[in-house]
C-alpha cells in the first residue's frame, strides 16, 4: 500500500504532463513535513494546490479509482524532487495537522474552483483525507486507510465542541457533519478493533484466541479507549455543534439543522454501531480471525451502547439467530467451534462489566424477552402458544449469552436475584408474562438442584416478610407467588428442602398473615401456596392427609379467582413439562430477519457511489434542495379510515372495597405514603464515609437537600466535619447554590419540597467565617429561591422579617431579596449587586474635606451612608425607589404643564431640581423601561402572596407593640413613646417603605391593582404619617440656625414616594376613576385622595419654610409636589362625576 498509483516510465513522460497543470514555481513533492504549513499558505491556482495533496495519497494507495489524478499531480511531482516520502511519519506526526487545516480554510476557500476546474474528482482529493476508499473485501482496510479514518475521526470530533462549532465557518461546519456521516459508513467498530487491537497482537505474534488483554499493546489499547470515545459522542456532539451555530443570527442555526446528516441521527447510529459490535464479536470468533478478543477492549463499546434502551432490541435479530444451534448436517466442525467460540467471548465481555452494568443489561434482555413473549399471535409461529415453549426459549437466551445460573457463579448470582426479587422489578412485574413466562424460565435456567434450593429460600424469604406482606401491591405478591410455587414443583414430591420450608415458622406464619388479610386475591395467594406446598410435602396414603380448601372456595366468577385457577394451570404444565417441544424453532421464527419484531434485518453499512464526493454548497446563495416530505400537521379522518393499529393504554383497576374503605377512613393508621422523606435521600449509615468527599475533594451539591446540609456546613449523610470541612462546605453551597436553585426550577417538585428549609438556611446564615462575596452570593440564592418558589418562599421571608433573629444587615437583605425577585418575575430590569461587574459612575464627593485622617473620613462616609441610603446590602433598592420616584415626577412635570395653571406650574418647577445622577439614572431607567414589558408571572401573585401580606404583617407588629407591656411607654411619635422598636427605626422603616414602593410599581399590571393594592397602600402611607410639624421636623444646632431632622424626613419621603408610586400607576391605567368612587364611599371625611392630598399639602409648606432663598426643597418635598400633582390631575379629571 505504499506505493505510486502510476509511476512515470521516463522523464518525457513527466515533461507532457507537467506543462499543463503545474506552474513553474511550483513547490515539490510534499513529504509531510511542512504540508499543513504550505497549506495555510496562499495559493496561485488550483494545479498548486492538488500538486501538494495528491502526491500523499497516491503514496498511501488512496486513489486507487482515480489515476489520471494520480499520473498529472503525483508524477509530476515526483520528477521534481527527489526527496523520499516518509509513510510512518507522515502518519505520525502529520496527518491531523493537514486534516485540521484542510476543513478549517482550504476546503471551504478552493472548493469552488476546484469543481469548476476538475469536476468531482477534484473534491474527492480533499474527501480521501478523512475517508478511506470504498473496499472491495467488506470489512477489510488497509493499514493506511485505517489510521487515515482514525487520525480523521479525532481531528472532526474536536471541531465539534461548542466553542469551537460557534466559531467555525459554515461551511467547515457541514463538511465535518458529512464526513463523520461518511466515516460512520465507511469506518466501523469492527474495523477500529482491528486498526488497533489486532495490529498489536500481530506484532507480538500471539497465537490465535489464546492472548490475553493484557499482553495488547499499551499504546494501542489507548488509541482504542480514545477514538471508541469519539465514535460514540458523535451524534450528541453533532446536534450541540448545530444549535451552537446559532450564535450570529437564527438563520445559521435553520441552516445547520436542516442539512444535519440523517446517518448522525441517534436512533440509526446506535443501531449500527450495534450491528458493527455484534459483527465485531462474530468475526472475532471465526477460524479466519488472526488476533486474539480482548473482553476488556470490547466491554467498553458493550457498557456504552449497553445504556441504550433500544441496543438491546437492535442487537437481537442479529445475536439470537447465532446463538441457537446449527440445523444443517452435517455441520463442518470450524461451524461448530466458532458458535462456541462466540457464545464464551460473549460472556467474557459480558463478565468484564461491572455489577451495575451487568443487572442493567440482564434487566433489558428479560424485558425484552417477556414483551415479545405478549405479542399478538399473528407474529408468532402456527401453533406455538404454549408458555413452556417461551419459558425454554427464554431460559436459554439468557443462558447462552450470560452462563448457568448457579450459586457458584456468584457475580451472576447476585446479579440476578437482586433483579427478580428487588424492589426495582416493578417495571417487569407488569408485564402479563411475569406470571405465565418468566417464573417457569428461571425454573429452567437454574439447572441445578443446588440452584433451584437456594433460590427457593432467597424468594421464601422475601415472600415471607411481614413487611412485604403488607405493603406490597397485587401484582408484586402474584408474582412472587408464582415464582415459589413453580420453584417448588421443580423439586420432585416430598423434597426435603420443600418439607423444611413447610415446617419452618416464617413459612407458617406468612401463611396465617395472608389468611387474616381483606384484600381477595392477597388472601387466596396465600391459601394456594399452603395447599400446594401441603400437596408436595405429605404423602397422600398416610395417616395425615393433605390440606385442602375445597373446591367451592376455588369457584366463582370474580377476577381473583379466575387469576387463581389460571396460575393453578400454569404450575401443572410446568410440573409435567409436556409443552416444551419445538421452542427452538418458536425462538428462530420469531428473531428471523423477516418477522422480527424491530423490523429491521441484519446490518449492511451503507456503500456510498465511488465516484461521488461530497458535494460543494455555496455559503453565500445556499443551493435550493427539494423540501422533504413531511407528515401533515392536521389529517382529515374519514369514514374509511381505520384505527385498528391505535391499541390504547390499558386503565389500571379500580381499587376494592376494603382498599377504598381505608383511604376513606380518618384514621392515619390504616395506610400509609408511599413518599419517602426528605430525609431519606441525604440519609446514610451512621459512621458510613462521607459521598460527597473523594480523595479530599468536595464535590458540587447535587440535590437542594444536600445544598441545604452545605449551608449549615454539614455532610448530607451526617459524617463529622472539622471547621475548615464546614468552611469549606459553605462556600462551595453559596458558589453553587444560584446555579443549582435556577437549574431546579420548574423540574419535578424537589425544589419546591426544600424550598422553605433552604429558605431558612439563608436566611440565618451568617459570614463567621470571612468567605468572599459571601452577601452577594446569599443575596443572588435568596432572589433566585423567590423567583422558583414564590408562593412558598415569599411568605416565609416576610414572617421571618418581624421576628427578633435577625440583625438590620440580614433584613436589609429580606427586603431587596424581595424587592429585586419581584421585579425578575414581572420581567424588570434588576440593578447591579455590588460585586458584580463594575459600571462607571458619576464621582460624588463622599465628604467636603479630603484632610481629615482616613479612619475619622471612613467614620464620617459610613455615618452618612447609615443616614442616608443604609446598608451596601440593600442600597440598590433605595437607589431603585428613588430612581421610580424621578421617573414619577418627569412625568408629572410634563403632564402639570397642559393640565394645572400656571401658578401651579411655576410652583413645581421650582422643587423639580435634579443632581446630574439622579437625571442620569433617570434616563438610564427610562430607556430601560421602554424596551421591556412586564410578565404575568407577578401579576398574578403581587396582591396575595407580596404586598397584602407585607402590609398586613406589619399591621399585625404595630399591633403587638402597641399592646406589649415592654413597650407601652415608648415608641416614638408612631406609638407614642420616646424609644422606638428595631422595626420602626428611621433607617428600617424607610428601606421597607421603599421595597414596598417597588413592589408597587412592578404589580401595576396586577388584575387587583386599581381595587385592591392602591386604596390598600395609600391607607398604609396615611396610617404611618408621623406628626410633621416645625418644632418636631428641625432643631436648632449649635449656631442658632435650624437643622432638618434627617429621620423623620427619610421616612416622610419614603411614604410620600410609596404614595407616589401608587397614584403614578392608577393615573396610567385608569386616570384615577376607580381610586376616586373608592374613596367617596369611604365618607366624605375619610375619603382617601382628600387626606393624601391634606398631608402632602402639609409636608410642602414645611419644606418650604425650610428654604433659604433659591435653595430647592429636599426629597420630602420633591415627592409632596409630585403627589400633589398626580392628585390635582385626578381631582380635576374627576369631581364633577363623583360629585365633588
Amino acid at each position: 500500500m505504499g506505493e505510486i498509483c502510476i509511476v512515470p516510465r521516463d522523464k518525457s513522460q513527466v515533461d507532457a504532463v507537467q506543462p499543463q497543470h503545474v506552474t513553474s514555481s511550483a513547490a515539490p513533492l510534499s513529504t509531510g513535513s511542512g504540508l499543513a504549513a504550505r497549506l495555510a499558505a496562499p495559493f496561485r491556482s488550483t494545479a498548486e494546490l492538488l500538486q501538494l495533496l495528491v502526491p500523499p495519497l497516491a503514496h498511501l494507495g488512496l486513489l486507487p479509482d482515480f489515476p489520471q489524478l494520480c499520473n498529472d499531480y503525483g508524477a509530476a511531482a515526483a520528477a521534481s524532487t527527489n526527496e523520499p516520502f516518509d509513510t510512518k511519519r507522515f502518519l505520525r506526526r502529520q496527518i491531523g495537522l493537514v486534516q485540521k487545516a484542510l476543513v478549517e480554510r482550504t476546503w471551504p476557500d478552493w472548493e469552488q474552483a476546484v469543481v469548476a476546474q476538475h469536476g468531482p474528482a477534484g473534491v474527492a482529493v480533499f474527501e480521501r483525507y478523512y475517508v478511506p476508499p470504498p473496499s472491495g473485501v467488506e470489512g477489510v482496510l488497509s493499514v493506511n486507510a485505517a489510521e487515515i479514518a482514525i487520525s480523521a475521526i479525532g481531528v472532526l470530533s474536536s471541531f465539534l465542541a461548542v466553542k469551537t462549532a460557534s466559531q467555525l465557518h459554515p461551511r467547515a461546519l457541514q463538511l465535518v457533519l458529512d464526513l463523520l456521516a461518511k466515516l460512520s459508513g465507511r469506518f466501523s467498530l469492527e474495523q477500529l478493533y482491528f486498526a488497533t487491537i489486532g495490529r498489536s497482537s500481530s506484532r507480538q505474534g500471539g497465537p490465535r484466541g489464546e492472548t490475553g488483554p493484557e499482553e495488547a499493546d499499551p499504546l494501542e489499547m489507548a488509541r482504542w479507549e480514545a477514538t471508541l470515545r469519539d465514535i460514540l459522542s458523535v451524534p450528541f456532539k453533532a446536534a450541540n455543534a448545530a444549535g451552537a451555530a446559532s450564535a450570529d443570527g437564527p438563520l445559521r442555526i435553520s441552516n445547520a439543522l436542516r442539512n444535519l446528516p440523517p446517518a448522525l441521527d441517534s436512533r440509526p447510529y446506535q443501531s449500527a454501531l450495534a450491528y458493527s459490535f455484534a459483527s465485531l464479536l462474530w468475526r472475532l470468533a471465526g477460524s479466519s480471525a488472526s488476533v486474539p478478543a480482548s473482553p476488556t477492549a470490547l466491554a467498553q463499546p458493550l457498557s456504552s451502547l449497553g445504556s441504550d434502551p433500544s441496543f438491546v432490541r437492535t442487537l437481537a435479530p442479529v445475536l439470537i439467530p447465532r446463538l441457537l444451534p446449527i440445523e444443517a448436517f452435517p455441520t463442518p466442525s470450524e461451524h461448530l467451534l466458532q458458535r462456541q467460540r462466540h457464545l464464551d467471548l460473549w460472556r467474557r465481555t459480558i463478565g468484564e462489566l461491572s455489577e451495575r452494568e451487568q443487572e442493567r443489561f440482564l434487566r433489558e434482555w428479560i424485558r425484552l424477552l417477556l414483551e415479545d413473549a405478549q405479542d399478538s399471535p399473528s407474529k408468532r409461529a402456527p401453533g406455538i402458544e404454549s408458555p413452556g415453549q417461551r419459558s425454554a426459549a427464554m431460559a436459554f437466551v439468557l443462558e447462552a449469552l450470560f452462563g448457568t445460573l448457579d450459586v457458584d457463579n456468584q457475580p451472576l448470582w447476585e446479579v440476578t436475584t437482586a433483579i427478580l426479587l428487588g424492589s426495582t422489578t416493578t417495571t417487569l412485574i407488569s408485564l402479563p408474562t411475569s406470571m405465565s413466562v418468566l417464573p417457569r424460565a428461571v425454573g429452567i435456567w437454574a439447572a441445578s438442584e443446588t440452584a433451584k434450593v437456594a433460590l427457593l429460600e432467597a424468594t421464601m424469604k422475601v415472600w415471607s416478610s411481614a413487611e412485604e406482606i403488607k405493603l406490597g401491591s397485587e401484582s408484586r405478591r402474584l408474582y412472587l407467588t408464582s415464582l415459589l410455587l413453580h420453584l417448588v414443583v421443580s423439586l420432585p414430591v416430598r423434597h426435603s428442602a420443600v418439607i423444611s420450608l413447610s415446617r419452618s415458622s416464617d413459612f407458617l406464619e406468612a401463611v396465617s398473615s395472608h389468611l387474616s388479610l381483606v384484600a381477595p386475591l392477597t388472601r387466596l395467594l396465600g391459601m394456594l401456596v399452603a395447599e400446594i406446598v401441603s400437596s408436595r410435602t405429605v404423602d397422600p396414603n398416610g395417616n395425615v392427609k393433605p390440606l385442602a380448601f375445597g373446591d367451592e372456595i376455588w369457584a366463582g366468577e370474580d377476577a381473583a379467582k379466575e387469576t387463581i385457577r389460571t396460575l393453578r394451570a400454569l404450575l401443572s404444565s410446568a410440573e409435567k413439562r409436556d409443552d416444551e417441544a419445538k421452542w427452538q424453532h418458536a425462538l428462530r421464527f420469531r428473531y428471523s430477519p423477516s418477522t422480527a419484531t424491530s423490523g429491521i434485518g441484519p446490518h449492511h453499512p451503507p456503500q456510498t457511489l465511488e465516484r461521488e464526493p461530497l458535494k460543494p454548497t455555496s455559503v453565500e446563495e445556499p443551493a435550493a434542495a427539494p423540501p422533504r416530505p413531511k407528515r401533515p400537521l392536521i389529517s382529515i379522518i374519514g369514514e374509511d379510515d381505520d384505527d385498528d393499529d391505535l391499541e390504547p393504554y390499558g386503565l389500571p383497576p379500580p381499587p376494592s372495597a376494603s382498599i377504598q374503605a381505608a383511604l376513606d377512613s380518618e384514621d392515619p393508621a390504616l395506610y400509609q405514603s408511599a413518599f419517602p422523606s426528605p430525609s431519606a435521600a441525604t440519609s446514610g449509615a451512621a459512621g458510613a464515609p462521607s459521598q460527597t468527599r473523594k480523595r479530599g475533594r468536595l464535590r458540587p451539591p447535587v440535590y437542594v437537600a444536600e445544598l441545604v446540609s452545605y449551608l449549615k456546613g454539614k455532610d448530607p449523610q451526617g459524617a463529622k466535619e472539622e471547621a475548615d470541612g464546614e468552611a469549606e462546605r459553605i462556600e462551595m453551597g453559596l458558589k453553587e447554590g444560584e446555579s443549582l436553585i435556577r437549574r431546579k426550577a420548574g423540574w419535578g417538585g424537589e425544589l419546591r419540597e426544600n424550598a422553605v428549609d433552604l429558605a431558612f438556611a439563608l436566611m440565618g446564615l451568617q459570614n463567621q467565617f470571612d468567605l468572599e462575596e459571601f452577601d452577594r452570593h446569599k443575596q443572588a440564592m435568596l432572589i433566585a429561591l423567590i423567583v422558583a418558589c414564590p408562593t412558598e418562599v415569599a411568605p416565609a421571608v416576610i414572617e421571618q422579617y418581624f421576628t427578633d433573629s435577625y440583625s438590620i444587615a440580614q433584613r436589609h437583605s429580606l427586603l431587596a431579596a424581595l424587592a429585586f425577585a419581584a421585579r425578575e418575575l414581572a420581567g424588570l430590569p434588576i440593578p447591579t449587586a455590588p460585586g458584580d461587574t463594575p459600571q462607571p459612575k458619576p464621582v460624588e464627593p463622599t465628604f467636603p474635606s479630603k484632610h481629615l485622617p482616613p479612619a475619622m473620613h471612613d467614620h464620617l462616609v459610613k455615618r452618612r451612608r447609615a443616614l442616608g441610603s443604609g446598608s451596601e446590602d440593600s442600597e440598590g433598592v433605595e437607589l431603585l425607589a428613588t430612581d421610580l420616584t424621578q421617573m414619577a415626577l418627569s412625568g408629572a412635570r410634563a403632564d402639570a404643564e397642559t393640565t394645572i395653571p400656571q401658578a401651579a406650574r411655576e410652583k413645581v418647577l421650582s422643587v423639580n431640581r435634579t443632581t446630574r445622577r439622579s437625571a442620569g439614572l433617570d434616563a438610564a431607567k427610562s430607556a430601560a423601561r421602554s424596551t421591556t414589558t412586564t410578565t404575568a408571572t407577578f401579576s398574578t401573585l403581587a396582591a396575595e402572596v407580596f404586598i397584602l401580606p407585607l402590609i398586613n404583617r406589619f399591621w399585625l407588629y404595630l399591633r403587638d407593640q402597641a399592646t406589649s407591656g415592654r413597650h407601652s411607654s415608648s415608641g416614638g411619635s408612631y406609638l407614642g413613646g420616646s424609644a422606638v422598636p428595631q422595626l420602626l427605626e428611621p433607617i428600617l422603616l424607610s428601606r421597607f417603605l421603599a421595597t414596598v414602593t417597588v413592589l408597587v410599581h412592578a404589580a401595576r399590571h396586577s388584575p387587583a391593582f386599581l381595587a385592591v393594592i392602591v386604596p390598600e397602600t395609600i391607607s398604609f402611607v396615611l396610617m404611618l404619617r408621623p406628626i410633621v410639624s416645625f418644632s418636631s421636623s428641625q432643631h436648632v444646632n449649635s449656631a442658632g440656625s435650624p437643622e432638618p431632622a434627617r429621620d423623620e424626613d427619610l421616612v416622610v419621603a419614603s411614604a410620600l414616594e410609596l404614595a407616589l408610586a401608587a397614584l403614578e400607576g392608577t393615573i396610567h391605567l385608569d386616570g384615577g376613576r376607580m381610586l376616586m368612587s373608592s374613596s367617596v364611599a369611604n365618607g366624605s371625611g375619610g375619603a382617601l385622595v382628600a387626606d393624601i392630598k391634606d398631608w402632602a399639602e402639609h409636608v410642602f409648606e414645611a419644606e418650604e419654610g425650610k428654604g433659604n432663598g433659591d435653595l430647592a426643597v429636599g426629597r420630602p418635598g420633591r415627592a409632596a409636589a409630585g403627589v400633589l400633582l398626580r392628585v390635582e390631575e385626578i381631582v380635576g379629571k374627576w369631581r364633577l362625576s363623583v360629585g365633588w
